[in-house]
């Protein structure tokens, strides 16, 4: 494309793994979408993968996948190299903007060294502030020093940034390149216009995992237990039952109570779980309101509300400013009133959903072609 290749990389797994790659992917269809070419560089853990290589994929994408580091000396390197970047700006000899997604502090220094001498510009697109990892002591410490950098320092090495949230807009503020973009989608994907699971009776939908337990399940799960009946269920998508007892005990007699009407699926695929949630009656998910949750934005809330059903939600990140009749943003983790809420929707009468725009890329070229331009012309 004329105006060059936007060189993308971070830990995703492509091409939908997970909400970090369905992230980047959105993304890259907008920056096509203004004439640029977009090359995403994310991981594999498949051992089959030792280096750099292309990747199939059906969405008219460049992509490749490194190898995801198994030991502390490539983890090493995965964070204070930027050999691979130097490897693609050989491929593509016209990259113009490297972006890294949540990349470590020092992988953005490397990245900036590599670049130096040239006009490429090296911004950042951050999604999270989160210094809560696994592992030993060393990588927890390596970690919380990573994300003070991350939330401190950014702006100071970036010659541009992408936030999601309005209290990251706030923390950086002092970058003139800066651009608030929540998660976003294609509305004319084929995943948005698939026949939505039918079922019986009232259906409340939560889809997600328990890993870093930014979802509270057990809320949902005890505030469920009040209302329950025989022509209500609730599906919950990613979890296994037997997991969510290990990780919730305290939830296991309400669970017990209500488990005829509970429906745990376990993992599902990308496509899978939209199709549910697009035929469910409400979308429920319930978070802390604390800093890495307020500084982050919940993909799931985009999708659920792109497919056009209510959504019960925790008041987290920017969420409020998306309230609705049929979208009901609470501000308290209280079971009692969520039970309510949830009742409340249950008696509801809306139309029939539809595919709601709010989050389709198209909404936001115009805003994005102006800070594309910004970074590559000038920076922060």
């Amino acid at each position: 494309m004329g105006k060059g290749t936007i060189l993308y990389v971070g830990n995703f797994e492509l091409p939908d793994k997970g909400a970090s790659a369905n992230r980047v992917v959105s993304n890259a269809k907008l920056f096509n979408s203004l004439g640029y070419q977009t090359a995403l560089v994310g991981v594999s853990k498949d051992s089959n993968c030792t280096e750099i290589s292309a990747l199939d994929n059906d969405f008219g994408i460049v992509m490749y996948e490194r190898p995801y580091p198994t030991s502390t000396k490539k983890w090493l390197k995965h964070m204070f190299s930027a050999d691979y970047i130097k490897k693609m700006l050989e491929y593509h000899k016209n990259i113009v903007l490297v972006i890294l997604y949540n990349m470590p502090f020092s992988a953005l220094k490397a990245a900036k060294k590599a670049c130096k001498g040239t006009n490429i510009k090296v911004a950042y697109d951050c999604t999270e502030w989160a210094d809560v990892t696994d592992g030993n002591a060393l990588k927890r410490f390596v970690k919380k020093r990573d994300e003070k950098l991350i939330r401190n320092k950014l702006a100071d090495i970036a010659d541009g940034l992408i936030v999601i949230s309005s209290m990251m807009e706030r923390q950086y503020q002092g970058c003139k390149a800066m651009i608030k973009l929540p998660p976003l989608v294609d509305i004319e994907d084929p995943i948005w216009l698939q026949k939505p699971e039918k079922h019986e009776g009232f259906e409340f939908c939560f889809a997600g995992m328990l890993d870093g337990q930014k979802d509270s399940l057990d809320v949902i799960i005890k505030a469920f237990a009040k209302i329950c009946d025989e022509k209500t269920k609730l599906r919950i998508i990613g979890v296994e039952k037997d997991e969510f007892k290990s990780v919730y005990p305290d939830a296991v007699n309400e669970l017990n109570r209500c488990s005829d009407n509970v429906i745990f699926m376990g993992m599902q695929s990308h496509f899978d779980t939209i199709r549910y949630v697009l035929g469910c009656d409400c979308y429920i998910f319930i978070r802390q309101s604390d800093t890495r949750n307020n500084a982050g934005f919940p993909t799931k809330f985009a999708e659920a509300m792109t497919c056009g059903v209510p959504i019960i939600s925790t008041n987290v990140s920017d969420l409020k400013d998306h309230q609705t009749e049929k979208v009901a943003v609470i501000d308290s983790l209280d079971e009692n009133q969520i039970a309510s809420v949830m009742n409340d929707m249950r008696n509801m009468d809306f139309e029939n959903n539809k595919l709601n725009k709010t989050f389709d890329y198209r909404n936001h070229e115009k805003k994005t072609a102006e800070w594309l331009s910004s970074v590559i012309s000038g920076g922060c």
